[in-house]
């Protein structure tokens, strides 16, 4: 046996050995938050598929704000932010999209933007949303940027009166994926990292994303583990990661619904990001000069409604002011 075969051997043999671990290692504990959480929600079925969706009515008012989340986690992004939220709107309404948070994570699917933002318009339509405002975060405001194309070139009639992004990758030509993602999204590694995903690696990769004194505490990093967790959802990362593609694939349609829409735009900015770095800022006022830009404080990172929830709800509060709201 030549050393080849001996290397390749040991390491399909760990493989095989850390997957037996990792494959069998027990859910986590659902925290009092979480708990509370997933009791706010129902599901819907779409195309055979159960998504989650809390609608919480906080005031008798028709204020309405929709929350979209972005990739890996769910709709429990928000929850720092949801005690300044309910101050400032009557209605607020999550969504967990397709193989994600507690919506349905089936293996072998083709995700697509495509599908997100059927599901979004399918929700929105069982609950009888009328008028609402759309705050949005990374994978979410790319299925944001689908249904700004859909109301700006196929005529679609939703009744979104303003929209407020976090975050995300809609410039596709500057966007930076970390390396776990990268790899994640290639055919055969990908396939065998997701399905050696645990707790542990999943803190380390998400940490990545956190700007300096914002990163979770290690109990919220179970949390969000835990979600990811439900339904074996981190064993999906590499087939939903095709967005990275789809971003490429429709990114004239996406930016192009993006700079010319005529509904109010905010994009609240958080410059620690290594995903979306500085260069952002400069292309964002080239390419959309007439929108709204709130550049955050320099330590704030990739998630900006999780590690400066006030500041972010106050941002939000102040623009839609400023357009009359």
């Amino acid at each position: 046996m030549d050393l080849f075969t001996k290397v390749t051997t040991i390491l399909v043999a760990l493989i095989a050995i850390v997957y037996a671990i990792f494959s069998h290692y027990p859910v986590p504990p659902v925290s009092p938050i979480m708990y509370q959480w997933k009791t706010w929600g129902s599901f819907l079925t779409h195309k055979k598929f159960n998504i989650f969706y809390i609608d919480k009515q906080i005031n008798n008012g028709t204020k309405t704000l929709v929350c979209l989340h972005g990739f890996p986690t769910s709709s429990f992004d928000y929850f720092k932010a949801y005690p300044y939220l309910i101050k400032s709107f009557d209605r607020i309404i999550f969504i967990d999209f397709l193989g994600m948070g507690y919506s349905d994570k089936p293996t072998g699917h083709s995700y697509s933007i495509m599908e997100q933002a059927d599901i979004v318009q399918a929700v929105l339509n069982h609950i009888k949303v009328d008028a609402f405002h759309l705050l949005a975060h990374d994978y979410g405001d790319t299925v944001t940027q689908e249904l700004l194309a859909r109301i700006k070139e196929d005529g679609l009639q939703l009744p979104i009166k303003s929209v407020s992004l976090m975050n995300g990758g809609i410039f596709p030509a500057i966007h930076s994926p970390l390396l776990i993602q990268r790899l994640l999204h290639l055919p055969v590694i990908g396939f065998f990292l997701g399905k050696l995903n645990n707790k542990y690696t999943f803190a380390i990769n998400l940490n990545r994303v956190f700007g300096s004194g914002t990163s979770p505490t290690m109990a919220e990093f179970y949390d969000f583990w835990a979600i990811v967790r439900q339904n074996h959802g981190y064993r999906v990362f590499g087939e939903i990661l095709s967005y990275l593609d789809e971003r490429y694939e429709h990114e004239d349609r996406w930016v192009s619904a993006t700079k010319n829409t005529k509904i109010p735009l905010q994009f609240i900015y958080g410059p620690a990001d290594p995903v979306n770095p500085a260069p952002f800022e400069e292309m964002y006022h080239k390419l959309i000069p007439n929108q709204y830009f709130d550049k955050l404080d320099d330590n704030i990172g990739h998630y900006p409604h999780f590690e400066a929830p006030e500041e972010v709800v106050k941002r939000l509060n102040q623009f839609l002011k400023k357009k009359g709201f």
